[in-house]
């Protein structure tokens, strides 16, 4: 072998060695440092009272990997490195790096040719093998230490709080995604079964990004903030579309038609309020075909024009209550602000804003009240024209006839359209209500853990059948029952069976009676003061008893004063 390949075969050896050492180092390094940070993680963790996630360790091994490979790669040792070491183990004094240095400036002679040959007759005896690795000792026992503590505390399990904290979180996440999808499916039931004129009011878009903002957490306060918050949102839609004035109105003409037997049909319709159906009946009362006879559309005209009637008046009467009732509370208002005079400016301010709101609703049910008055106008309009019709011997309606007949059939196509809105108002706003109780059953589910699923909490059942009934002790016997059905009976015959008192003779028995006559006398006198202070004793009664013992006494006092 050539003097340059045996010096150049000797610092690769040199080198690989020093490289593996290398490589020794990078580990222990790499599992000191991951090490020491996985403990200090799973101390922060355990001191919460959490468990150790066994992720973390996957983790903190490909973090020790990833030092390791860095470590060896940077700290690689190259072939300079590798000849120095070599001079300073071996004691060649330079010889090895002085070879590479003229090797690499490319002198040749006979002088370099000698070093060299010397150079290779002295590395040519030499062993890299003899080389030996210095262990990091504190290193790897810091490395193994940490690693070992790391491993311990990965048995130590979560605290009570933190399991039942973990539970709820992974309950609550499971109930808002089940939740969500109940509200989704809910409102697309809702948009299937809603006509048009429902859609238009409920808005079926709105609601379903309301539910979309609905987001899946594992705080149970904030789902249940959020799930509160859409329910205020769903009462506030139920809320602009109360009509309570129209639907008062409308019951209060649904019990004046119902005086009359023509008209009883419409208004059992109108007291249940099924405004549709309302509407429908309303058909009924529409005015003859103006080719029929003047007496044949009179007497048809008759049975709307009552109709009209008694809901023009009903129409008028809660007018009146409304303005009253209204003014009432006015003057309690008025009655409050003065007693609170710190407050009178807010007072006022507040009180203008209420008779605001009321006076939107007002306006809303003068709208209903308008055309029940406009209709049973128009109803008399007509009827007058057929009189005149008649008077003049027509046999048919004229003109004017005619024009009226168009005007009440138009009042009366609006009276049913208010009717038919009116109806549909009523329909989604006992939807949206039906939500608003949906949605308080599904904050019921999300904070009750007996709840399996939510299924389960909707078709539960208010508890209770039906409200009880209390009892009077002061009632006398033989009175009417009112027992809620559960009734003890109790069978055999009187003065038969085992006792736990029994009756003795005077002269036989063996107890003793320490009963004296004014005791007797105290008990008879409270026993009467009871039986005059009852309320149910008629006046009569009582002062017959007073008579009566009022009697006694004047008799007995003389009697004991004669002596």
């Amino acid at each position: 072998m050539k003097a340059e390949e045996l010096i150049e075969s000797f610092v690769r050896a040199v080198r690989v060695r020093l490289n593996r050492f290398r490589w020794f180092d990078a580990i222990v390094w790499a599992l000191a440092f991951a090490g020491a940070i996985l403990l200090l993680a799973c101390l922060v963790q355990v001191m919460r009272g959490h468990a150790v996630p066994r992720l973390w360790y996957g983790i903190g091994g490909g973090i020790a990997a990833l030092l390791m490979v860095i470590h060896a790669i940077v700290r690689r040792v190259s072939p300079e490195a590798a000849a120095h070491f070599a001079d300073r183990f071996f004691e060649l004094k330079d010889t090895v790096v002085s070879w590479r240095h003229f090797r690499m400036e490319g002198r040749s002679g006979e002088i370099f040719d000698l070093q060299e040959a010397a150079t290779a007759a002295k590395v040519g005896d030499l062993r890299p093998a003899t080389i030996r690795y210095r262990r990091p000792v504190r290193l790897m026992a810091v490395a193994g230490l940490a690693i070992a503590l790391s491993a311990v505390l990965a048995f130590k399990k979560a605290s009570p709080d933190v399991l039942e904290k973990l539970r709820v979180a992974e309950e609550t996440t499971a109930k808002t995604e089940e939740i969500n999808e109940h509200l989704e499916e809910a409102i697309d039931e809702l948009e299937k079964g809603a006509s048009e004129e429902e859609k238009e009011i409920l808005e079926p878009e709105k609601l379903r990004e309301l539910v979309e903002e609905l987001k899946k957490t594992e705080d149970r306060k904030e789902a249940l903030r959020q799930y509160a918050e859409l329910e205020r949102k769903l009462q506030e839609a139920a809320q602009r579309l109360d009509q309570r004035k129209n639907e008062q109105l409308l019951a209060k003409a649904g019990e004046e038609l119902q005086k009359d037997l023509e008209s009883k049909e419409l208004g059992k319709k109108l007291e249940e309020k099924e405004y549709r159906k309302a509407a429908e009946e309303l058909e009924q009362f529409k005015p003859a075909n103006p080719e029929k006879k003047l007496s044949e559309q009179r007497k048809e005209l008759a049975k709307l024009k009552a109709a009209a009637q008694r809901m023009t008046s009903a129409a008028q009467a809660a007018s009146r209550q409304g303005a009253s009732s209204q003014k009432s509370g006015q003057q309690n208002k008025g009655t409050q602000s003065q007693a609170d005079a710190g407050a009178s400016q807010s007072g006022s301010g507040s009180a203008s804003g209420q008779n605001g709101e009321g006076g939107g609703s007002s306006g809303s049910g003068e709208g209903l009240e308008d055309q029940i008055a406009q209709l049973d106008r128009s109803v008399r309009n007509l009827e007058k024209a057929l009189k005149n019709a008649e008077i003049e011997k027509l046999e048919k309606s004229d003109s004017e006839c005619k024009n009226c007949r168009g005007a009440v059939l138009s009042d009366l196509d609006k009276l049913k359209l208010s009717l038919c809105k009116i109806g549909a108002k009523k329909d989604c706003q006992s939807l949206l209500l039906s939500m608003c109780q949906k949605m308080g059953q599904c904050q019921s589910y999300l904070s009750n853990s007996q709840c399996q699923s939510l299924s389960q909490c909707l078709s539960a059942s208010p508890g209770g059948k039906k409200a009880g009934k209390g009892s009077v002790e002061s009632r006398r016997e033989g009175r009417e029952d009112t027992g809620n059905g559960q009734l003890a009976q109790l069978q055999g015959q009187k003065n038969e069976g085992q006792s736990f008192s029994t009756v003795e003779a005077a002269d036989s028995g063996d107890g003793v009676s320490t009963r004296r006559g004014g005791g007797k006398e105290r008990e008879f006198r409270r026993q009467l003061e009871s039986f005059v202070q009852r309320e149910d004793v008629p006046e009569d009664v009582k002062e017959g008893v007073k008579a009566y013992f009022k009697n006694i006494h004047g008799s007995s006092e003389p009697a004991a004063s004669a002596p």
